[in-house]
């Protein structure tokens, strides 16, 4: 039996065209296709609708459960858990207390965290990479 581990988390960051005018929902929208949170098959665009709730309640220093946010959109419990996994395994959101929440208090500070989290990343990654390249003795130039 071959032992996995599952990712703490699965950052997946695009590099989309920012809109040109400044737009709150369209930057809600960027922001999420910037994370691949909005597809193009999500007609409904229901990941923006999500974290432009989830925004929206930051504002107020609260958060809202899953049955509250398919209220708002309504949409099934389903559809929503769906969409708030992936923006917790994103680092988006967090899950705290029965409500779903954006991880910082804003989102420049939540990008930031993610930010910290996506070098601490690379630093383990450079750390094996010099292990790996010291062990066959490959130049690191």
């Amino acid at each position: 039996m071959a032992l996995t581990e599952e990712a703490l988390a699965e950052y997946r960051i695009l590099d989309v065209r920012i809109p040109s005018t400044v737009d709150y929902n369209q930057d809600v929208e960027w922001i999420c296709r910037s994370f691949g949170f909005l597809e193009a098959r999500d007609k409904r665009k229901t990941a923006a609708r999500i974290f432009k709730l989830l925004l929206e309640a930051a504002r107020e220093g609260k958060g809202l459960s899953s049955d509250e946010l398919a209220a708002k959109i309504g949409l099934t419990r389903g559809t929503i858990v769906h969409h708030l996994n992936k923006m917790i395994k994103g680092g988006l959101v967090i899950y705290h207390e029965g409500q779903y929440k954006l991880r910082g208090r804003s989102l420049r500070s939540t990008l930031g965290e993610i930010e910290r989290d996506i070098n601490r990343v690379f630093e383990n990654l450079y750390k094996v990479a010099v292990s790996i390249d010291e062990t066959l003795g490959l130049p690191n130039r």
